[in-house]
């Protein structure tokens, strides 16, 4: 039978079903967000996916033929990927990876069986997951659970605190006014006058922090609750002769915000900057608008053990970040872990509410707050708020893109100078 002859149109023929198939594997290992390592009975490796490459830091390249115990090694031990062919699917389970560069992460590892084209078992294949932000999510959920306790009990305390403080401040005011002029036991009603009102602020601050109002949500430009909290501590950077430089984009959205309350978040931060700036330095804000990925709101519950599935992205947002940073001393990494804990504080006189305070604030707003800081260098602390109209993780309405005439093409002058 005569062959019959191919058409001058006729493009390349088709690779064979077993070679598509092939190439799709190869195309998935290759952009799964997932860690894969291929080892063979003798714990070296094979192969690793630019995925797993990009966690643990080492190239294919340099791992082709590498013992799997170095490259995917244990902070302690043997590695996570034995010699030897894996007969069986394992569960995932949580262990700890050391990377290249030294550092300790928490990954979910699962072992599956490598095969060859024969069905022969010829090794291991590990996936693996990187769980930083899982466990990040998770200690924030057992954080707000501890707020909230720890609300209640604040809450409690305040209100019975409030009472017998108010009748100490009224039994000192009639001592005083019984006592003749000049009388030296008046200073000590006045001592009493003044503890009972640093007192009775810290009950406001508890209470504050214990049930924060709601805010109260309208369309504002942030620039004049900026300008205004610029204008309450002008006084005092002068004094301690401190330069403030605002730094804005020519068009700054409005947002969806509560005026007094983020006025309230600006003040306790540029405060926080003037006491660390007591001998002098410079403040710098800058604000402008952002698309940040927003915080992933689901699966918070996710075990480790569960089975590995791709991380979905988190969306992208229209954000105004705010960003307050001073060149001070900067904070201890032992303290910058704690800077948002309720009634943490390295200073004598505060109350260790304030920067918890903000955050809520600004979550109730559906924005974050962050700070970051190097010791010798200085702190930056930064807002970001939402365009659209949100309450704590709830989209309430849609974004308006409009942006207030009256601020485009201008910079806002800063109310502070040196």
């Amino acid at each position: 039978m005569r062959a019959r002859p191919e058409s001058s149109l006729a493009g390349p023929p088709e690779a064979p079903p077993s070679s598509r198939a092939l190439d799709a594997a190869w195309s998935f290992l290759r952009h799964s967000p997932i860690g894969l390592l291929a080892v063979d009975r003798d714990g070296l490796v094979l192969s690793i996916n630019p995925a797993g490459s990009k966690l643990i830091g080492y190239e294919q390249e340099e791992v082709e033929g590498e013992a799997a115990a170095r490259v995917f090694r244990a902070p302690r031990g043997d590695g996570h990927v034995p010699p030897g062919a894996c007969a069986e699917p394992e569960e995932a389970r949580e262990v700890e990876v050391v990377t290249r560069a030294g550092d300790v992460l928490p990954v979910s590892i699962r072992l599956l069986p490598l095969e060859g084209r024969d069905g022969a078992l010829i090794g291991t294949v590990a996936l693996f997951q990187d769980l930083r932000d899982q466990k990040a999510k998770e200690e924030q959920w057992r954080r707000r659970d501890r707020l909230a306790s720890l609300g209640a009990l604040a809450a409690g305390v305040a209100h019975e605190i409030r009472n017998p403080l108010t009748g100490i401040g009224h039994s000192a005011q009639i001592l005083k006014r019984r006592l003749e002029s000049g009388d030296p036991r008046g200073q000590f009603a006045d001592v009493i006058l003044e503890e009972v009102s640093r007192l009775d602020r810290i009950v406001e601050s508890l209470l504050q922090f214990a049930k924060p109002s709601t805010p109260q949500l309208s369309r504002h430009s942030i620039l004049p609750a900026l300008e205004k909290a610029l204008t309450l501590v002008h006084e005092l950077a002068v004094r301690q002769n401190v330069e403030v430089r605002v730094e804005r984009a020519d068009e700054v959205p409005d947002l969806y915000i509560d005026h007094d309350q983020i006025l309230q978040v600006l003040l306790n931060v540029l405060m926080n900057a003037l006491q660390a700036l007591a001998k002098g330095g410079e403040i710098v804000i800058s604000v402008a608008p952002a698309r940040k990925r927003a915080a992933e709101r689901g699966g918070l519950g996710r075990r480790a053990t569960d089975r590995l599935l791709p991380r979905r992205q988190a969306p992208l947002l229209d954000v105004v970040e705010v960003r307050i940073g001073d060149n001070g001393p900067g904070i201890p990494s032992a303290a910058l872990a704690r800077v948002f804990d309720p009634f943490f504080t390295t200073r004598t006189q505060g109350t260790g509410l304030g920067l918890s305070i903000c955050q809520s604030i600004v979550r109730e707003h559906g924005g974050t707050i962050s700070i970051g800081s190097v010791v010798g260098q200085g702190t930056a602390v930064t807002i970001d708020l939402p365009l659209e109209k949100r309450h704590g993780d709830r989209r309430q309405h849609p974004r308006e893109a409009n942006v207030r005439n009256s601020r485009r093409g201008r910079r806002a002058n800063p109310s502070v100078h040196s």
